[in-house]
C-alpha cells in the first residue's frame, strides 16, 4: 500500500474525480493509497500554480480567489480592477499635490510689488 498523497487530504473522492477527469473507482484507489496518481494530478489538486511558474510558488487558486503564501486572498473580480484602482489612486495623488501646491502658495503681502511702466 503506498502513502497517499498529501494533496488528497481534504478532498473528497467525487472531488478528486472531477478536477482529475478520472472515475470516481480510480479517486478511491488513490485516497486509499492503493495506487499512486501521477504527478500531474497532484500538481492539479495542490492548486499551486508555482507549477505553471516558479516565480508564482506558494501562491493558490481557491474557487475565484488566488491566495498569496501569506493567506492573503483577492477575487477575481478585484484583480480585473487593479488598473483602474492604479489609474484612481494616481488621480487622487495627482489632485493630492496640486491642492497642497495651492496651500503652499505665499502670501500675497510677501511678494514684491511690481511698478508698472507708463
Amino acid at each position: 500500500m503506498a502513502k497517499v498523497p498529501d494533496q488528497l487530504y481534504g478532498i473528497t473522492i467525487n472531488e478528486i474525480a472531477r478536477i482529475c477527469k478520472v472515475s470516481v473507482k480510480t479517486a478511491t484507489r488513490w485516497k486509499r493509497g492503493q495506487s499512486v496518481p501521477p504527478e500531474t494530478a497532484l500538481m492539479i489538486l495542490s492548486a499551486d500554480i508555482g507549477h505553471l511558474a516558479p516565480e508564482w510558488r506558494g501562491w493558490t487558486v481557491r474557487g475565484d480567489e488566488l491566495i498569496s503564501p501569506e493567506g492573503w486572498a483577492i477575487a477575481m473580480g478585484a484583480v480585473l480592477s487593479a488598473p483602474l484602482l492604479r489609474a484612481q489612486l494616481r488621480a487622487l495623488q495627482v489632485e493630492d499635490r496640486r491642492f497642497h501646491d495651492i496651500e503652499n502658495q505665499p502670501e500675497p503681502s510677501a511678494i514684491p510689488a511690481i511698478k508698472s511702466v507708463v
